[in-house]
C-alpha cells in the first residue's frame, strides 16, 4: 500500500531541481586533494561516502512540468549550468523527462547558460525535437551572443557545424508572457546578483540569418562605458513567477523594492505561490548571493506554503542546512543543535515560523490543488 507521500494526486506542477550548487559545484577538488597538514573540508569529503549524497551539488538548474493547453504536460527547463549534461544523464530517465518546451535563462554568467551547447542531444536532426524556445532578456542574450556567437547565429559554427537549434525570445523584466503555444504564464521579476565590475566591449553586429522573436521591443544597443570607481552599478538577474504558484528566484542578493510591489500586487490577485524556490549561498551574506538570514526573511515575505533553499557552497553540510531551517518552523527552535549550528542559527532574525527546507539534487516536489504541497525528500 503506498505510503501518505506516494498516493497519487493531481499536481498543477512539479519540480526537480537538476541541481542545487554555487557556481563551482560540490565537492571542490581543493577540499579531495588538500594535503593532511591543511584543514579538512568535512562537507567535501563527505561525498566520498554514501552518507554525504546530499552533499554532491550540480549548479543550479531545475526542471517543471505544467499542465498546458488541454492538459498536456508542458516541460520547461530553468538555466543550463556547465554540468548541465550530466544532470540530465541522471534525472532526465529517473523522472521520465524528454521534450523541453522552454527553457528560461536567469542570467548571462556560465553557471547559467554554459549549458546550452548540451542542447544540442534534443535538436540535432530534430532527434527530440526540432528546435528549443529559450526566453532571456536582453541583456542575457547580448551575453550569449558575446560568449557562443554560433549559438545565435549558425553561421559563425566550425568544424561539422554541428550546432544546437534555439528559438530565442528576447523578455523585459516585470512584463508578463506567454510561453508559446502552451498557456503557461510566466512573470519575470529583477533581482540584483552582485555588481558589475566593468562593462564589457560592444557586441558586433551578427549576421541576420537567427531564429530570434521579441515579446517587447528590446532596447537598442548602446555603447558599453565604465563603471564609475565611486559608483556600485548592480547585476541584474531574472527570477519567474510561474503561472502564480512557483516563485524561482536562484541568484540574488538583493530584491529591489519595485520587485517587491509587483509581487504583491501578483499575490492581491492570484494568491500567494505554493512553492518558493530561494537562493542561500551560506550562513553569511555574500556580494551576489543570500545568506541565512537573507533567505528566512525572504521566504517568510513571499509565503509560500513550502519554502526549498539552493545555490549552497561547502560551508555547511546539507545535514546542519536540515536542523538549522526546521528550527525556523518549530518551537524548540534550539533543541538538538551542535554549537556551530546554533552560531548559525542565531544569524536568523526571529519571526513567524515558516516550511524552509535545503533542496538537494534530485528532489522532485509536487504541487496539488488546494495549496498541498509534497516531494518525495521531506514528505
Amino acid at each position: 500500500m503506498p505510503t501518505k507521500c506516494q498516493q497519487k494526486q493531481t499536481h498543477t506542477f512539479e519540480l526537480t531541481f537538476l541541481g542545487t550548487g554555487t557556481s563551482g559545484s560540490m565537492p571542490n577538488v581543493s577540499c579531495l586533494t588538500a594535503p593532511p597538514e591543511e584543514k579538512q573540508c568535512q562537507t567535501c569529503l563527505s561525498t566520498l561516502n554514501p552518507e554525504g549524497k546530499k552533499n554532491k551539488r550540480r549548479n543550479t538548474s531545475a526542471v517543471v512540468r505544467v499542465d498546458g493547453i488541454g492538459g498536456k504536460k508542458v516541460t520547461i527547463l530553468i538555466d543550463t549550468g556547465k554540468n548541465f549534461q550530466a544532470a540530465a544523464l541522471e534525472w532526465f530517465p529517473k523522472y521520465g523527462l524528454r521534450r523541453i518546451d522552454a527553457v528560461l535563462l536567469t542570467h548571462g554568467h556560465a553557471d547559467a547558460i554554459n549549458g546550452l551547447d548540451d542542447l544540442r542531444a534534443w535538436t540535432l536532426d530534430s532527434v527530440i525535437q526540432p528546435y528549443v524556445d529559450l526566453y532571456a532578456s536582453q541583456a542575457t542574450f547580448n551575453e550569449v551572443e558575446r560568449a557562443f556567437p554560433y549559438l545565435v547565429s549558425r553561421e559563425f559554427a566550425s568544424g561539422g557545424g554541428d550546432v544546437p537549434a534555439f528559438k530565442w525570445h528576447i523578455i523585459d523584466s516585470s512584463v508578463p508572457f506567454e510561453l508559446e503555444g502552451t498557456g503557461i504564464q510566466v512573470l519575470p521579476f529583477s533581482v540584483h546578483h552582485g555588481r558589475i565590475f566593468s562593462t564589457p566591449p560592444d557586441v558586433p553586429k551578427v549576421p541576420t540569418q537567427m531564429l530570434v522573436t521579441t515579446l517587447q521591443t528590446p532596447p537598442p544597443t548602446r555603447s558599453c562605458s565604465p563603471v564609475p570607481a565611486d559608483k556600485v552599478t548592480p547585476y541584474i538577474a531574472n527570477g519567474f513567477l510561474i503561472q502564480g504558484s512557483l516563485i524561482y528566484m536562484s541568484d540574488a542578493s538583493l530584491v529591489p523594492k519595485e520587485t517587491w510591489a509587483l509581487l504583491e500586487d501578483s499575490w492581491k490577485r492570484n494568491g500567494q505561490p505554493s512553492v518558493a524556490v530561494v537562493d542561500c549561498l551560506r550562513p553569511l551574506k555574500h556580494t551576489s548571493h543570500f545568506g541565512l538570514k537573507e533567505a528566512v526573511s525572504t521566504a517568510r515575505k513571499i509565503g509560500a506554503v513550502r519554502t526549498y533553499c539552493v545555490g549552497f557552497g561547502h560551508e555547511v553540510s546539507h545535514a546542519s542546512y536540515e536542523k538549522i531551517f526546521e528550527g525556523v518552523d518549530r518551537q524548540d527552535r534550539w533543541d538538538g543543535l551542535s554549537i556551530t549550528e546554533k552560531e548559525y542559527f542565531g544569524m536568523i532574525e526571529e519571526g513567524d515560523p515558516i516550511w524552509i527546507r535545503p533542496a538537494y539534487d534530485g528532489l522532485q516536489v509536487m504541487a496539488a490543488e488546494g495549496g498541498i504541497v509534497k516531494d518525495n525528500g521531506y514528505c
